[in-house]
């Protein structure tokens, strides 16, 4: 009977100190993990601080506030030229037509950005533009928490001229060719190639129009630079003056949202990526395929992806690296998309014919019934057919469609 007692009483004890170790296990965890989110939140504070200690290149920032019609923050050089009548036409001209655009378009996109499209992709990926010309608009508006846009087009980069070094006649021109070169992106949402080649002989390339987009869209400029790609892919930073002078042209903007105080990171190369282009610039290749996967937009891109026999290597990058894809029939055909399991698609707005710029063999029967048997509703009109805003969309992606994130 005392053998009995004793084992109860000793089992007792080694329970009471086994819970009492688990226990002991169990807080120290806790404690870990609480130690663990309070360094994660110390090292995202801190990281935070760090990008808004970034300081506002301000030189920068006071000529794309200039070009994009917008005040400038603090007494300076420019804000003297401001008070020319030719800049006060030009500013009302462009709050105008930017208030039209963004009523009747831009809030339409956020609504259906946040509501529908921000459920079925991967907004933190980056972003690959391709024939994007200076379009940072509209890829910001449907991709606004993505942090860095890879573009690329054959708009030529330039050095922006100093205002206060040239002719009050050549700034009203200037501006003038600018707002020209507006007109399309603020009717029909994108550039027209041969209005593009005329204006842009004027302001002398895609820069003003990248400020402009920048600046109204609620960013202010921290850097910029210049630079080139060797043929591994590696950045190189040379002098405005040798844009041209490289094979690979390109411009590199930091940028900061102005109320939320995101940073983004803008790449924008002025080259031909059709095949033969794609060849001779190794370095580009790589630089897109070694920022995979991400997210591609193609919009209003003149069917060139069609085309098998020029524009087959950029297509393939895209099929290949691409996590997903959301585009107009002007990208890739629907053909490579129809009965592979591995892209899922969702279609939005109405599918009609190719407008007769391009009607030729490019209608798709099969992506019209597929549009017919479970399109969505686009609340925005984007792309060639402006006049009856009967604009279709699908987003094809190896994952997240349909689903939340």
């Amino acid at each position: 009977m005392k053998k009995s007692l004793l084992f109860f009483v000793l089992s007792g004890l080694v329970f009471i100190i086994s819970c009492n170790g688990k226990k002991d296990a169990h807080t120290q965890r806790a404690a870990d993990s609480l130690r663990r989110v309070d360094s994660i939140a110390k090292i995202d504070s801190a990281r935070k601080a760090a990008e808004l200690a970034i300081p506002r290149d301000t030189a920068l920032d006071n000529v794309a506030r200039f070009i994009a019609g917008l005040p400038q923050l603090e007494n300076n050089s420019l804000a003297k030229l401001e008070k020319d009548k030719y800049w006060i036409d030009y500013r009302t001209s462009m709050d105008e037509n930017w208030k039209k655009m963004y009523t009747g378009r831009l809030v339409k996109m956020q609504e259906w950005e946040r509501d529908v499209f921000s459920k079925s992709v991967n907004d933190t990926l980056r972003l690959f533009y391709p024939f994007s010309g200076p379009d940072f608009l509209h890829a910001n508006f449907l991709y606004p928490r993505t942090k860095e846009y890879i573009m690329a087009a054959l708009e030529p980069i330039r050095e922006v001229p100093s205002f206060e070094k040239i002719s009050e006649r050549d700034r009203d021109r200037f501006l003038d060719s600018l707002g020209r070169s507006l007109r399309d992106i603020f009717g029909k949402s994108y550039f027209i190639t041969n209005h593009m080649q005329k204006d842009l002989w004027q302001i002398k390339g895609v820069l003003p129009l990248f400020y402009f987009f920048i600046e109204r869209s609620g960013y202010e400029m921290l850097e910029q630079k210049f630079i080139s790609l060797d043929t591994t892919g590696k950045e190189q930073v040379i002098e405005g003056k040798n844009i041209n002078k490289v094979k690979t042209p390109g411009v590199k903007f930091k940028l900061r949202n102005t109320e939320t105080k995101q940073l983004k990171t803008v790449y924008y190369f002025a080259v031909s990526i059709s095949n033969d282009g794609l060849k001779i610039r190794p370095g580009l290749v790589k630089f897109i395929k070694e920022r995979g996967p991400y997210n591609t937009f193609v919009k209003s891109a003149s069917y060139l992806m069609h085309d098998g026999k020029q524009f087959s290597n950029i297509r393939s990058l895209v099929l290949s690296n691409a996590v997903s894809l959301f585009q107009d029939d002007t990208g890739v055909p629907y053909r490579f998309f129809e009965n592979k399991p591995e892209w899922k698609g969702m279609f939005f707005g109405n599918y009609v014919p190719p407008v007769e710029d391009f009607a030729r063999g490019l209608y798709q029967a099969s992506l019209d019934s597929a549009f017919k048997k479970s399109a969505q509703p686009m609340p925005f009109s984007l792309g060639y057919h402006w006049s009856t805003r009967k604009q279709h969309y699908m987003l094809f992606a190896k994952e997240h469609v349909g689903k939340n994130k």
